[in-house]
Order: structure tokens, then C-alpha cells, then sequence
């Protein structure tokens, strides 16, 4: 099982898949690592968000072959399974995805529809863009209850431009969900974190 020893550096091999969305969707599997791009970029940001929130630079993550990666601290040797799920906009997706909350939350029914051995103690990540406006209690209230994921995060592209990329990490809380910025600056070098 391999492990990411720096988010620093890994952010840097990413700049060019992120740059180019195409290969985030539609990219060439990794040839010394088993998880997509879009999975490989969705886990540097949770584990960006989870570095921050714990002041803690052990947090990191691994491939697995059962999984779409795993959530991994070092320091308490603690790690947790992740499954994701795309909501991208994919130009050659023969019918385009609803826009807003609809988007986000048929996403999530495709992996409750896997049944609760699937789903037990794992997180969920969606993936998404081009969802437009959506309401994140809307989202919380319409799976409340349904799913059997330890946690379920929505990662999803703000804005790309001369600033650099910003992405929003949500996490869907049964009362309250919390969703941070990531802002990462045109030359892929760094990165900052902030609460919306």
C-alpha cells in the first residue's frame, strides 16, 4: 500500500492533471499509484482540510486495492476508507446532470443504493462541478437517515482564475454541516484553508 509522504509535493505533481479538467475526468490512471486523478485530487483536499482543522501535518492518505484510497494518521496509526463518486460535468456524458442539489444528491443515492456493507464505517466523497447554485442543508435533509457512511463530503471547484483554484470541502452533519474554502495559489506551491 502506498502512502503520500507530502501533500507539498503531491500538490505540485498535480498542478498539471488540475489544469487541464479533462484529465481529472477522463485522465490516464496513475502508473505507480492504483486510485484515479479525480480520486487522488479529492483525497489531497479532504486531507488538506483535515491537516488544518487538526494542526496536525501526519494526516495524510494511501491507495488500497478494496477502496478509493484511505484516510490515514500517522501519528495515532488511526485510518478510515473512503469511496467516491463523480458529479462532474463530463462533455461527452450522453445526458447531462441536474443542476444544484439534484446533481450532488442523485450522486450520493447511486453509492446508498449499494447496500449497508458497502457503505459501513467508510467515507463518501462527492466529486463535483458545474452544480451551480446548492443549498447544503437541502443536500443533508434529503439523505438523513438514509446512508450508512461513517461521513459524507462534497468537494467541489469554486473558481479558477489568475488568483489560482479554490475548492469547497463540505461536510454533511445529521444538524449541521461545515464547509471550508481550499485556495491554492497559480503555481501550486501553497495553499491556504478558511471556513464559508
Amino acid at each position: 500500500m502506498r502512502q503520500v509522504r507530502s501533500l507539498k509535493i503531491l500538490l505540485k505533481d498535480m498542478e498539471s492533471i488540475v489544469k487541464n479538467p479533462k484529465l481529472l475526468y477522463n485522465g490516464r490512471d496513475f502508473k505507480n499509484f492504483s486510485l484515479r486523478p479525480r480520486e487522488v485530487w479529492a483525497n489531497w483536499l479532504l486531507c488538506a482540510v483535515y491537516q488544518n482543522i487538526h494542526k496536525d501535518e501526519s494526516i495524510t492518505f494511501a491507495e488500497d486495492e478494496e477502496c478509493d484510497g484511505v484516510l490515514i494518521d500517522k501519528l495515532t496509526g488511526g485510518s478510515r476508507k473512503t469511496e467516491h463518486v463523480s458529479a462532474l460535468d463530463v462533455p461527452l456524458r450522453k445526458k447531462g446532470l441536474p443542476q444544484g442539489e439534484t446533481r450532488i444528491i442523485d450522486a450520493i443515492n447511486l453509492k446508498i443504493n449499494k447496500g449497508k456493507e458497502y457503505a459501513e464505517g467508510k467515507i463518501l466523497v462527492v466529486f463535483f462541478d458545474g452544480a451551480g447554485k446548492w443549498y447544503r442543508n437541502k443536500i443533508r435533509e434529503a439523505i438523513n437517515g438514509r446512508h450508512n457512511f461513517c461521513m459524507i463530503y462534497c468537494i467541489g471547484l469554486l473558481t479558477s482564475d489568475n488568483n489560482g483554484y479554490a475548492y469547497s470541502v463540505t461536510e454533511l452533519h445529521e444538524k449541521k454541516s461545515i464547509s471550508f474554502k481550499v485556495h491554492i495559489n497559480l503555481e501550486f506551491t501553497d495553499w491556504t484553508i478558511s471556513l464559508i
